[in-house]
């Protein structure tokens, strides 16, 4: 988690709207093919397949230094703040 914060020291300011949340009955997927699959549904995101493709990589880097079970555990703050910081996270 650490490293992904720390993408937000240049990141300009901004108001973080909460549309998405984190459920807890809602398992982890436990084998996946694309790791877009550890974010859940993207779809309010409306990302385009080079924004995917960037995300994709992001998340393969965290997965370098991280587990699948900390990214699905954050997922919901790394959407909204896509969403509302207009950027890759």
């Amino acid at each position: 988690m650490l490293a992904f914060l720390t993408q937000f020291a240049k990141a300009p300011k901004a108001n973080i709207v909460f549309l998405y949340h984190d459920s807890s009955v809602q398992p982890a997927p436990t084998q996946y093919t694309d790791p877009l699959e550890l974010l859940g549904d993207i779809r309010m995101l409306h990302l385009t397949q080079e924004q995917k493709d960037e995300l994709r990589a992001k998340l393969r880097s965290d997965l370098a230094t991280s587990d699948e079970r900390e990214i699905w555990r954050h997922r919901a703050l790394r959407k909204n703040l896509i969403h509302s910081l207009g950027q890759i996270v």
